[in-house]
């Protein structure tokens, strides 16, 4: 099982640079999120702000095996003043890849909602939850969610949230349809691949956590000593430009083995990552934990290159496509502490930190 305290502590002290709330003057409003969206959106004047919050922070295809049954917070509130608006009607829309899982009305009268997410095998997702006759919606809050039952969080990558606002302030005055705000952002729960390596004879055990999409064509070349894999991702930079984005994808090698190294090097698109990018955790001794944090920055100025090495955009890849090495060179941020400090450095450049030999 892995450290969840040192993740969760690793994504806040990067918080502020991946949820920054914009004020968008036009409906809808989008994010790209992880385990967090904070949106917002302007309504005849007035700037009101959506919060869709995942709980806990860190949620995996191996945690959601264990039992793990997170909680999704939904709270509409004033942007200027905070203040959380009561007496909310939302109609939630959930997909994955395209595919619909949930549609459904619900209700909180304190503004703050909260839904309980049970993963299962059933065919088709089962809503539990106190139903107001009138509105025809699941009423609940924080401290008595709503539950949602069935096929839903089963499976890692990014799941797409829209969220329209039928109701505020009043119960029974609904907004016309032509001026409901609508949301759409991104929660990420996070795909365990294992895999075993043969190196030379002997097996080495590989666990790669994205916690952005599913992950694929996991490969070890042998001369290169590299690891190589992709995950889906729209390189369009319109839409890159309007959602916060972060990308991360954790890789554990065992230490000793022949990819284990004093720092390491990676790439994604055949595009060189500057070593501060690569954050390196070697709080367990038996293993260097490496983290690839891409920030919007760093997206942004990566599918710049992505584009301006594609013929046209018909020819645009629709994959991330890393690869991962040894390096005796590079020194990357955490790579110093050792197994009695905690205190890693998580502090992310801000600068572009992609192309040429790195910086």
């Amino acid at each position: 099982m892995k450290d969840i305290g040192l993740i969760v502590s690793i994504l806040f002290t990067i918080f502020p640079m991946l949820f920054v709330t914009t004020t968008f003057t036009y409906i809808p409003t989008f994010g790209d999120g992880l385990f967090m969206e904070e949106l917002s959106a302007s309504m005849a004047g007035r700037d009101i702000s959506l919060l869709i919050k995942m709980s806990p922070p860190v949620v995996t295809t191996e945690t959601l095996k264990g039992g793990q049954t997170p909680l999704i917070q939904f709270r509409l509130s004033d942007t200027a003043t905070n203040e959380t608006l009561k007496h909310v009607t939302y109609l939630i829309e959930i997909e994955k890849n395209g595919k619909r899982l949930l549609l459904d009305t619900f209700h909180s009268h304190s503004g703050n909602l909260g839904i309980k997410m049970r993963p299962s095998s059933a065919e088709h997702i089962t809503i539990n939850g106190e139903q107001d006759p009138i509105l025809a919606a699941y009423t609940g809050d924080m401290e008595h969610p709503v539950s949602a039952t069935g096929p839903i969080f089963a499976e890692g990558g990014l799941y797409h949230f829209i969220v329209t606002i039928e109701t505020i302030d009043f119960d029974r005055t609904f907004l016309p349809t032509d001026k409901q705000p609508v949301y759409e952002g991104w929660l990420s729960v996070g795909y365990t691949l294992d895999k075993d390596l043969q190196i030379n004879g002997a097996s080495y055990p590989i666990q790669t956590l994205s916690y952005y999409d599913i992950l694929k064509n996991f490969t070890y070349d042998s001369p290169k000593n590299e690891l190589q894999f992709a995950m889906p991702f729209d390189w369009n930079l319109d839409r890159l430009k309007k959602v916060n984005v972060f990308v991360h994808e954790e890789i554990s090698i065992p230490n000793p083995s022949p990819l284990a190294a004093n720092g390491y090097e990676g790439t994604v698109n055949n595009i060189n990552l500057s070593p501060n990018l690569l954050m390196l955790d070697r709080t367990n001794s038996t293993k260097d934990v490496v983290h690839f944090m891409l920030t919007k920055p760093v997206i942004l100025d990566l599918a710049q290159k992505v584009a301006d090495n594609s013929k046209n955009n018909q020819n645009m890849t629709n994959e991330m496509i890393f690869t991962l090495s040894p390096s005796k060179n590079a020194v990357n941020p955490g790579s110093m502490v050792g197994p009695n400090s905690m205190n890693m450095s998580m502090n992310m450049p801000m600068n572009n930190g992609s192309g040429g030999g790195g910086m």
